[in-house]
């Protein structure tokens, strides 16, 4: 298995900034909503930010193993378009994992469905851009 370190960074920095886009801009304020985020005072929502420095870096670490994983598996599979193989990594395995995640994780009844949709959305796109970044960079 030969991977591209390079593609893997770059990968990662992709993943996690659609991350990032996905939970700040289109999402931002139903998943703010949805974690009582929009209940704070602006002070108890700035301490709550000043603590996830942490989080952030756990987050980039398994984003980074997400990356070298998907580009792994590219690279093992030629055969295969990595579209079709992030695709099925989505719906074998994340979609399955949120879902299960967002059920029995202690999530609001009336917010389930939506958490799901959400987070699978966004796994979907974070593994097509990963995909499409490690396939330019191969």
């Amino acid at each position: 298995m030969q991977v591209n370190i390079i593609a893997v960074l770059a990968a990662t920095v992709a993943m996690f900034a659609v991350g990032a886009f996905w939970y700040m801009v289109p999402f931002g304020k139903i998943w703010g909503k949805i974690h009582d985020f929009d209940k704070l005072t602006p002070k108890q929502q700035k301490d709550m930010q000043a603590k996830m420095g942490p989080w952030y870096g756990v987050q980039l670490v398994v984003t980074l193993l997400s990356a070298f994983v998907l580009a792994g598996l590219i690279s093992l599979l030629p055969q295969y378009s990595p579209y079709v193989i992030a695709v099925l990594v989505w719906l074998g395995f994340v979609v399955p994992t949120e879902a299960s995640a967002m059920i029995f994780g202690g999530s609001k009844p009336e917010y389930v469905w939506h958490k799901i949709f959400i987070s699978i959305c966004e796994s979907l796109l974070h593994l097509l851009i990963a995909a499409f970044v490690i396939q330019a960079l191969q």
